[in-house]
């Protein structure tokens, strides 16, 4: 992963510098300059297409930092859309829509330009930003597809195809082995027994159901209780969410726990931290990098299909007596 991530910097070097140097830069509607680098693929996007791309985002001036690097990590979406008429818009999307399968492009903004549309609020401006900047995005397109659903399957390989390298590295490392010797430790210093999924979460079965069986597919509506295994500490619930299992809806750790239960099952699910977020927990959330977790849930329901939303109707008011 570190060898692509090299590339990935080194891909992006060569062609920013090519480009500042390139007199071929086009010009957008909306001022932006961008120039595609064709591949003469047959493949083209238009609107309601998905693009699958590799994307560099730099910002060069007072200094150099890299705001986003996808190579060798989960490639960059985006839906090819018409923009409303009359919206402002300063950005690479524009041009998205030029693109073709294995085309590159390079596209720069000038920060002082967008300040001036009103699309960068000098006083919002965050502090790797200053004026007289540029950020230049360069963006290589691996596939183009025709629908969104087409998107999302691809979208779930590419996050396993990230996660098993991942765990891969993790392993390598040991770093997996002494994930998983905290939530054991834990479970052996509480006197609590449970089973080692598949996966390598770890799953008390209080109650194991007797209804239908949680597997890929099924809609599963679980009642739950979030908590830290470090201190126990409880960052959510009780609550209750419907998920398919087996399409990426929650972590992993934690449908491999569900898996173990059919309706109306009952337990514990324990996660070691690479099962759970990660590397990377999810922007603003309460977790630390690689932290365990686990959850004492309860299987409401297994289904074949999204269940209807219950809907609460009050009761009609009782009718008055006549008076007399």
């Amino acid at each position: 992963m570190k060898r692509l991530k090299t590339a990935g910097l080194f891909l992006f070097t060569a062609i920013a510098f090519t480009a500042c140097k390139n007199t071929e830069f086009k010009t957008s509607p909306n001022g932006l300059k961008y120039k595609i680098i064709g591949s003469n693929g047959k493949d083209s996007s238009k609107d309601g297409t998905v693009l699958k791309m590799q994307m560099t985002v730099r910002v060069s001036g007072h200094k150099d930092t890299v705001l986003a690097d996808t190579y060798g990590k989960l490639p960059f979406y985006t839906g090819i859309r018409p923009f409303p008429p009359g919206q402002p818009i300063y950005d690479p999307a524009e041009v998205f829509k030029y693109l073709k399968k294995g085309d590159s492009l390079i596209a720069i903004v000038y920060i002082d330009s967008a300040i001036k549309k009103g699309m960068l609020p000098e006083t919002q401006m965050p502090p790797y930003f200053k004026k007289g900047d540029r950020i230049t995005s360069t963006y290589k397109v691996l596939e183009i597809f025709s629908s969104d659903s087409l998107a999302r399957a691809d979208y779930q390989a590419e996050i396993e195809k990230v996660q098993k390298n991942e765990e891969v590295a993790l392993e390598k490392s040991g770093e997996k082995a002494k994930q998983t010797a905290v939530v054991e430790n834990y479970l052996k210093t509480k006197n609590i027994s449970a089973v080692k999924t598949p996966l390598g979460a770890f799953v008390k079965v209080e109650n194991p159901g007797s209804g239908a069986p949680v597997a890929d597919k099924k809609f599963v509506t679980v009642k739950y209780t979030g908590k830290k295994v470090l201190n126990d500490s409880t960052f959510e619930g009780p609550n209750s969410f419907t998920t398919q299992i087996g399409v990426g809806g929650a972590i992993r750790g934690f449908e491999d726990g569900l898996r173990q239960f059919k309706q109306g099952g009952k337990g514990v699910v324990y996660i070691p931290g690479f099962l759970a977020y990660g590397k990377t927990p999810p922007p603003g959330s309460p977790f630390k990098e690689y932290e365990p977790l686990y959850f004492e849930i309860e299987i409401a329901n297994v289904s074949d299909s999204m269940p209807a939303p219950q809907i609460s109707v009050p009761p009609p008011p009782a009718k008055k007596g006549n008076k007399k």
